[in-house]
């Protein structure tokens, strides 16, 4: 399971073609504390975008060895937003019903849990920063199959409560992933979530002081977030990202030149002015494996930056760093 801000392959979850923005998100529920030892395979990479897999023991009949970017890779991001809808477009309206059901369950549990608790305490730092932004908007992005992810329906649930609970009473939702059915699409909606009709890749300019959750995604996805909204420190303080740690991702760069993280170069110039603050870090996270396994290694980025900084001079500033460094 997702322990920290892995970065790998976006998985495939609900049907073909459409690939999870979580990173390592499974398609059906796993089991808490299952050891890494017990996979069947591992992906290595062997190139910019070719991923072998490997296994354990000598090659089964019937093992296909053609390379995984061959059989079941995941396409690029999407430059432009392009059309999307659900892969399994079914609507049982039975089906329906028991997700609404799980997911306020969901949201009750997490309501009650000492995590969301610690969020809701007066005069804290984070409930001073929300005011200051004040957020018109949340938008769950990533959020992966909340049927069939107990870790999916605890990260909507909590978004859920965010909204009602620290949002101005007139902020509006969305969530999107394209692993999502129409059953859990319809479910959102029952939810007051909106779900959008492009994929846009998370390259999503915020028009409104905007609260961005993204659980567990990938690099490159807070990265194209942030390249959309990095024309202007004024845009870029509309932002708030709730997601894995940029600070983090800044140590992972520099133990690993060419990895994931040292290819978010947004990312690792955001870090810089990115005032962070970790979920759970005063040991106030709920001591469960599918709490542990939603919220571990999650951070909330607020962006303190003065009219005058250079933004493209940054990106520079950090292509100069990644050259020193090879």
């Amino acid at each position: 399971m997702c322990r920290g801000p892995t970065i790998g392959k976006r998985q495939v979850v609900n049907g073909p073609g459409h690939f999870s923005y979580q990173t390592q998100r499974q398609s059906r529920d796993p089991v808490p504390n299952q050891p890494m030892a017990a996979a069947a395979a591992v992906a290595v990479a062997t190139g910019a975008s070719d991923w072998t897999i490997v296994r354990r023991r000598g090659r089964r009949r019937g093992d296909d060895p053609r390379p995984a970017s061959q059989l079941d890779a995941p396409p690029p991001l999407p430059v432009i937003p392009v059309p999307w809808s659900p892969s399994d477009s079914s609507l049982d309206p039975a089906r329906v019903s028991r997700l609404v059901a799980r997911a306020h369950a969901a949201i009750s549990r997490v309501a009650a849990s000492r995590l969301y608790r610690s969020l809701l305490l007066q005069g804290s730092s984070l409930r001073s920063r929300l005011g200051v932004l004040a957020p018109a908007r949340l938008s769950l992005l990533g959020v992966g199959s909340f049927e069939s992810s107990p870790a999916a329906r605890l990260q909507l649930a909590l978004a859920a409560l965010l909204r009602r609970d620290l949002l101005p009473e007139a902020a509006s939702a969305d969530l999107f992933d394209p692993v999502l059915s129409a059953v859990e699409c319809a479910a959102a909606a029952a939810l007051g979530f909106s779900v959008p009709s492009l994929d846009d890749g998370c390259r999503r300019r915020a028009e409104e002081p905007t609260l961005f959750y993204m659980p567990h995604c990938e690099a490159s996805l807070y990265d194209a977030l942030l390249a959309a909204n990095w024309d202007s420190p004024a845009q870029l303080r509309r932002v708030c990202v709730l997601g894995n740690s940029f600070r983090r991702y800044a140590l992972q760069a520099e133990e690993n030149r060419s990895g994931p993280a040292a290819k978010a170069p947004h990312v690792l110039a955001a870090e810089r002015f990115a005032c962070e603050e970790r979920i759970g870090e005063t040991g106030d996270l709920d001591d469960d494996d599918w709490f542990a396994h939603a919220f571990n290694e999650t951070s909330w980025h607020f962006f303190q930056l003065h009219d005058d900084v250079d933004l493209a001079g940054t990106m520079l500033e950090e292509g100069d760093k990644f050259i020193e460094q090879i």
